[in-house]
């Protein structure tokens, strides 16, 4: 055996020196695939073939075939506004296929709206060959224009004796993008006493665009085995949560509890599972250090006011305590005034060791005195009520007459926590159409015809009113009445829920609180899911120097419905209405 091995190789270097020394080889290299193999050349049967081989004018009969795979490029139901698939093109012939063009049909209408397909080969250099038994992968990229459904179909010319032109039908429905939303999020209770218990609601829902579902597979609180908050309900078997804008009552209510078993600070998390993920919740109590109220003055004198002026008396709360303090506060006495108001008429919470300053004022429309009682609300356990005594007088002043315009209308308890949202605005139109109102309450271009200011109270902006002080030129006024929103109603909880915000929230808006929430969005979420469309009755009174002059009751039929109460005349220096 070992010499039979010397001879060849005695005979191949004996062939070596025959034919000279080169690189050419004699028998090409075994391969699997094309790639293994130089340019220009394929991988057939283990061996390297000069791609020209298979040219169709070289192969006996040759016949390219043009498959796609899929026949028909699907994206199915979408929830996200862009994903991707493949194509192949593959070659079923016995010799090279060659694509001289491929395109979208939508590119070549001018005319038609710009097309949410693309393919990554329809910008490439043409023409495309495609090897016999082999493929092309072909991207097809899907960018949502809007929620629907979407058609195209791709174009391919080729040499394909049966189908020179194929066409590839394209589709895709976009749902829209589901959004979870939790509200409140982050839930802080705040400061509750050790041994107490607090228990606030907890809305979930699906803030998402079109009608794309959303699965929440269950509701967790974490750690389990907490000790100072409870999550009462639970979900039996995961719910499919519609968009909120298609479903209002796709809802998921549950409620959580913080009852602090030891003096401390505490949290948790609460764990929403759901089909596009896991949504993490911070909670946070505080049984350590509770809010603490202090104030000052203990009572307020607003002294002697002129007929059309205002005096201002600011009053500083201060949170002493380790726990955000809550306040809000509301008019009483024997003999209630819109004379009498503060501002800002919703607050803000006062962090540990800040202060709020809320200016008291009253704009004097009557002779004599003024005494109301200013009533403070808070969470400081030690201090849940506090009463301000408010005084001042209405002396005469040099200046002309001055007329209040004040407003009231039906709209359920005057609480922002029951069911009816109904909401009626009052403007004063200048004689020559300049307003005061609520987008403008404190116009400054109104020259001889006075300078009037507006305003309203919480929690329901009603009573609205317009005080019209310093008006020397004769003319007339028109007060205009504004149906702003007409649900009769609706759970304020429910509302909260689908906007996605807590209650809280949703009644600082209400009230006028600077909160930041798209009140178009409010608007539209009312006429969408009110319960109970209803007309509210609304009146107006006039008061000049203190004394009514006027009152009139009308009714306003529904959302967006706008008419003219009262004329307010002014002739010879006296107003009079009709």
């Amino acid at each position: 055996m070992a010499s039979r091995g010397l001879v060849l190789v005695a005979a191949c270097a004996a062939l070596v020196a025959l034919v000279g020394c080169h690189e050419d080889r004699l028998v090409e290299s075994a391969c699997r695939e094309d790639s293994q193999c130089d340019e220009g050349y394929l991988c057939e049967d283990f061996v390297c073939i000069e791609a020209a081989t298979k040219a169709c004018d070289v192969v006996i009969d040759g016949n390219p075939i043009l498959q796609p795979s899929p026949y028909t490029a699907s994206f199915g139901e979408l929830d996200t506004p862009e994903t991707q698939m493949t194509v192949q093109l593959h070659n079923l012939g016995n010799c090279t296929l060659t694509i001289f063009e491929m395109g979208l049909e939508s590119a070549a209408n001018p005319e038609a709206p710009p097309s949410p397909f693309s393919c990554d080969l329809c910008e490439g250099k043409m023409p495309i060959e495609i090897f016999p038994g082999r493929h092309k992968d072909l991207v097809l990229t899907f960018k949502a224009n809007g929620v629907g459904k979407y058609s195209d179909q791709l174009r391919i010319l080729s040499d394909d004796r049966e189908f020179p032109e194929l066409k590839v039908p394209i589709h895709a429905n976009f749902l829209g993008v589901p959004q979870l939303r939790v509200a409140p999020n982050p839930i802080d209770f705040g400061y509750v006493a050790q041994g107490r218990a607090l228990k606030k609601a907890v809305s979930i829902s699906n803030q998402g665009t079109g009608v794309a579902p959303l699965t929440v597979s269950s509701v967790l609180l974490a750690p389990a085995d907490s000790q100072d908050f409870e999550l009462t309900g639970s979900l039996d078997a995961p719910v499919d949560l519609a968009p909120a804008s298609t479903d209002e009552t796709a809802i998921l209510n549950f409620e959580l509890t913080y009852h602090p078993r030891s003096n401390g600070l505490h949290s948790a998390e609460l764990i929403v599972v759901t089909s596009k993920g896991d949504v993490h919740v911070p909670i946070s109590g505080n049984s350590e250090t509770p809010p603490k109220l202090t104030f000052n003055p203990t009572s307020i004198n607003l002294g002697q006011v002129p007929l059309g002026h205002t005096n201002y008396q600011a009053l500083t709360l201060v949170n002493e305590g380790g726990a955000p303090l809550h306040v809000s506060y509301s008019w009483g006495g024997p003999n209630p005034t819109t004379d009498l108001y503060a501002l800002p008429s919703v607050l803000p919470e006062i962090q540990p060791g800040a202060y709020q300053e809320v200016q008291v004022a009253v704009t004097a429309t009557a002779v004599g005195p003024y005494n109301g009682l200013l009533i403070l609300s808070s969470d400081d356990p030690a201090t849940p009520a506090v009463t301000i005594p408010v005084t001042a007088e209405g002396v005469p002043g040099p200046g002309p007459e001055v007329v209040k315009v004040e407003m009231t209308y039906e709209n359920g308890a005057d609480s922002a926590f029951d069911n009816d949202l109904r909401n009626v605005d009052l403007t004063l139109e200048h004689p020559y159409g300049y307003v005061c109102n609520k987008q403008n309450p404190s116009p400054t271009n109104w020259g001889n015809y006075g300078n009037p200011t507006w305003i309203a109270f919480a929690p329901k902006e009603e009573p609205e009113r317009v005080v019209l002080a310093d008006a020397v030129q004769d003319g007339t006024y028109r007060v205009m009445l504004s149906y702003a929103e007409d649900c009769a109603s609706i759970p304020t909880e429910l509302m909260a829920g689908i906007l996605g915000i807590s209650v809280d929230a949703l009644i600082a808006y209400l009230s006028g609180g600077a909160i930041n929430i798209n009140g178009q969005d409010v608007g539209d979420l009312i006429s969408e899911i009110c319960l109970d469309h209803a007309s509210s009755n609304v009146t107006v009174r006039v008061y000049v120097n203190g004394q009514v002059i006027k009152e009139k009751t009308v009714t306003v039929g529904k959302k967006g419905d706008s008419l003219y109460a009262v004329d307010l005349i002014r002739s010879g220096g006296t107003f009079s209405a009709k």
